[in-house]
């Protein structure tokens, strides 16, 4: 009757249509399932080493955390919470219709992105895509920008923000058409929408169908090490007077 059952289990485990089935054979303690005295003993012993593993388990609980099967202490707390607080929504902003001309398409305007990880300074390139510039200095002093994520990053790629939904799909509400779609080069920023803007950290042809609008001057180190979620805090817009121009007097009192 032994040899019957020896016989069935080996059927069950191992395919008898297999042309190498005949040279298959248990080995190691799987050899015990051939011989019905070491089944039983073997069968004792695993049940006094789960005891003792199950003590030791038992005994780890008692001190606060938990210890997974691995090994490892993980912390009551949720990691989620603890690492990512909950931030306030920012406030939408919605606008009817593109911006009236407010810059001179003949200045130099340089836009400070004041982040968490640190400022980025963009020199604007209001002489090459105006219409783009022009809308970026609107919004940015309208305070727009003020408060909203980094929704898009890809470390060594791009890093993108300007979505007051956080989804990606956000806008002011109103269209902008790409104004000179150009080569990019790193450090290039880009207008992906109407109010979303990219900063190129690589150089790639996928770039090359948005309008580039400015570059980064300093802190392209700061642009790198930005994360999914990190928020920009304000940005100033400045303009910056011509090499050789003259400052304007102030009006004499009379």
């Amino acid at each position: 009757m032994a040899k019957q059952q020896q016989t069935k289990r080996r059927r069950r485990r191992y395919n008898p249509g297999s042309a190498n089935a005949a040279d298959v054979r248990p080995r190691g303690i799987f050899s015990i399932f051939g011989n019905v005295r070491l089944f039983f003993i073997g069968g004792a012993l695993l049940m006094l080493g789960s005891l003792a593993v199950g003590g030791l388990y038992a005994g780890n609980q008692v001190g606060g955390g938990h210890t997974n099967v691995q090994g490892f202490v993980e912390p009551d707390d949720d990691p989620i919470t603890t690492l990512a607080p909950e931030r306030d929504a920012p406030e939408v902003r919605q606008y009817d219709a593109p911006p009236p001309l407010i810059i001179d398409p003949a200045g130099d305007y340089v836009a400070t992105l004041m982040t968490e990880k640190g400022d980025i300074a963009i020199k604007l390139f209001a002489d090459r895509a105006p219409e783009t510039v022009n809308n970026f200095v609107f919004l940015a002093r309208d305070g727009f920008y003020d408060g909203l994520p980094f929704q898009t990053v890809f470390p060594g790629f791009s890093a993108q923000t300007g979505d007051p939904t956080g989804t990606g799909r956000g806008g002011p509400g109103y269209d902008l058409p790409q104004e000179g779609p150009a080569q990019f080069e790193p450090g290039f920023v880009g207008m992906a929408n109407a109010s979303q803007f990219f900063i190129a950290l690589a150089d790639s042809e996928q770039f090359d169908g948005y309008t580039p609008f400015g570059r980064v001057t300093a802190g392209i180190g700061i642009a790198e090490r930005l994360q999914q979620g990190d928020l920009i805090q304000s940005v100033n817009i400045r303009e910056v007077a011509m090499a050789g121009a003259e400052p304007a007097s102030p009006g004499n009192a009379s």
